[in-house]
């Protein structure tokens, strides 16, 4: 009888040990946000210029990449840029104004060439207020642009060079 007693005892006290031990925070879940990002990747490489009769002349061009991956460190797929460059992404986060956002290369040489890997801060705005004690909001980025140069290529460090011009 006292061993029964004795392993009623122990089994109880594991018990409630183990069940106080847990935080709080991790029985509600911590705060989070929805996010939804709409943008256009573009590149930045030389093609031939047919409009002068002078041979190897090049000109610098920018035209929207497809194929492009779009990566989110709070999405668990990623996203690829459409044949005009578009891409949206969703994700969810813990609460902040600003996500970190990856476009990757995938094709190599196709494309107009190499790109090399590009990281964005994409800033939010928020959309809509949370609703629950975690939930605190879906934030969105729209019209977005990001700008990818040609591996082993000097347009990044060219002062005369502007997406916008071409």
């Amino acid at each position: 009888m006292k061993v029964l007693f004795r392993l009623i005892v122990i089994l109880s006290s594991v018990f409630c040990l183990t069940a106080f031990s847990c935080s709080k925070k991790k029985t509600i879940g911590e705060p989070y946000i929805l996010y939804e990002i709409h943008g256009t990747v573009y590149g930045a490489y030389y093609e031939d210029d047919t409009s002068t009769p002078e041979e190897g002349d090049k000109k610098r061009v920018t035209s929207p990449l497809k194929g492009i991956r779009v990566i989110s460190d709070s999405s668990s797929e990623p996203a690829y840029t459409s044949n005009e460059g578009r891409f949206v992404v969703y994700g969810r986060s813990v609460p902040a104004d600003v996500v970190t956002i990856s476009f990757e290369d995938q094709d190599g040489e196709g494309n107009h060439g190499a790109f090399m890997r590009k990281t964005q801060r994409i800033e939010l705005r928020q959309k809509s207020a949370g609703g629950d004690r975690n939930y605190e909001g879906y934030w969105i980025a729209t019209d977005v642009e990001v700008n990818m140069f040609l591996k082993n290529d000097n347009l990044e460090s060219d002062p005369d060079f502007n997406f916008s011009a071409n």
